[in-house]
């Protein structure tokens, strides 16, 4: 009998492992269980030989594996899209307007923030396109990153990975800014309590990681810290400036509107596209101007008693580039000089009797601007009026000068320290020597409905 060769140790039976070992090394040959013998590492039991591996049972030698398309989606960023509060139902309007197609904006509803009845902002989820068109917004005041970290108290935010995390998102907003060619030059943090000794280290530290010094009271990269559902949001403004300090006002005048208010007219008056409006007390152009971005083929003759505000305007609307539509001329808005019935848009920003006029001369103002609009608007036309004269309004409207007008939409609006009035009212026909009366009053309901 043969005698075995001697062996160098303890023999033992292959198990598991050395198959699993075997695979794992390149030209590994173990075969799965099941396999037939000879079968090629991947072929699935049943396939014709020379099939491609992942080929299914049936299919013909060299056809391509048939894979499943992988859907890929879009990351969502949460942002806070802030407005004057009275104005979150029009902003929202115009997100869907601006972001609704092409899968910029998250499928769930936009959630308001704010005291019910003074909501003020939009809570939001966008694609990162959807982010940049944000700044696009013209109702809007600002724009601003959120960042949500679950920790019970403002401390934890300076914890290592905590703060890590969070400077990444400042950083990004720094970043972006600085492509754009608008850096900012100092962190300003707000939040309750920001002089406690826990604030100003976190406002220290942010400061120090995006490379800004710290300015408390003028910094322009704002970034601000709030209690959030048993938690801590960090929110970053996106931009240097408000979006409703608009570039293009290089001249201001006193009374002011502010642009995202004066924005919103558009969408609650509703124009015909390419509409010739007329606006009445122009002021320094902000109702003219706004209209004429919104709107590439509208055309508005403004006209202010003040020849200076007329030159402010004009100042305005050249650095706008509307110059070419917008034209502004000194005239009275009591007497505008149109045809009866020739105009289908008039705006007007009247005297709010604080820092422009007095009270006691609107109540003449007033009645006689009214009557002229009524004169100089055709039938189906619309008088967008906005006015801290809230009473004095309601008072003509419910008057005689009521019966020229049917309202269409009218909100209040917190503005600067001041709670205007937003108006929009449309000429009814004049039948037997002026507008019939109808039972009740010249007005119909008010209306907070913004019609889009």
């Amino acid at each position: 009998m043969p005698r075995k060769p001697p062996t160098s140790g303890r023999s033992r039976t292959p198990d598991r492992r050395d198959e699993r070992a075997r695979d794992e090394r390149p030209g590994g040959s173990a075969r799965k269980p099941g396999a037939k013998p000879g079968a090629k590492p991947g072929a699935r039991s049943g396939a014709k030989p020379g099939a491609k591996p992942g080929a299914k049972p049936g299919a013909k030698p060299g056809a391509a594996p048939v894979t499943k398309p992988v859907a890929k989606t879009a990351a969502l960023f949460d942002v806070e899209v802030a407005c004057l509060p009275g104005l979150v139902e029009v902003l929202q309007a115009e997100v869907r307007a601006r972001l609704g197609e092409g899968g910029a904006l998250d499928a769930a509803p936009p959630q308001r923030r704010g005291p019910v009845g003074r909501e003020d902002a939009l809570a939001l989820r966008v694609t990162e396109h959807g982010r940049a068109a944000l700044h696009e917004l013209r109702t809007a005041v600002a724009v601003e990153r959120v960042r949500r970290f679950a920790v019970p108290r403002p401390k934890a935010l300076l914890g290592d990975a905590v703060l890590r995390d969070l400077l990444g998102e400042i950083q990004a907003v720094v970043a972006a800014a600085a492509a754009a060619r608008a850096p900012f030059t100092a962190l300003r943090l707000e939040a309750a309590g920001r002089e406690s000794p826990v604030m100003r280290r976190l406002a220290a530290a942010l400061a120090a990681g995006v490379g800004l010094p710290e300015d408390p009271e003028d910094g322009d990269l704002r970034v601000r810290v709030r209690p959030d559902d048993g938690g801590w949001a960090v929110l970053v403004r996106t931009t240097r400036r408000p979006l409703s300090a608009r570039g293009w006002r290089v001249c201001d005048r006193p009374g002011g509107l502010n642009a995202s208010l004066a924005a919103a007219v558009p969408w609650l008056a509703r124009p015909a596209r390419g509409v010739q409006a007329l606006n009445a007390f122009a002021g320094s152009g902000t109702l003219a101007i706004e209209l004429a971005l919104a709107d590439p083929g509208a055309r508005v003759d403004g006209v202010d008693l003040d020849a200076d505000a007329v030159a402010c305007a004009e100042r305005n609307a050249s650095a706008a580039g509307v110059e070419g539509r917008v034209r502004f001329a000194v005239g009275d808005a009591t007497s505008l000089g149109a045809a009866d019935g020739s105009v289908r848009l008039l705006l007007a920003d009247p005297p709010w009797g604080d820092a422009v006029g007095a009270h006691a001369d609107n109540r003449e103002l007033y009645p006689a601007f009214l009557a002229e609009a009524a004169r100089v608007v055709a039938p189906g036309g619309r008088l967008a009026l906005v006015t801290h004269e809230v009473a004095l309004v309601h008072e003509l409207l419910e008057g005689s000068a009521g019966a020229a007008w049917r309202t269409v939409h009218e909100r209040r609006v917190w503005h600067g320290g001041h709670h205007p009035l937003l108006l929009v009212v449309e000429r009814l026909p004049a039948s037997g020597g002026e507008g019939r009366r109808r039972s009740g009053g010249g007005r119909e309901p008010r209306s907070g409905r913004v019609l889009t």
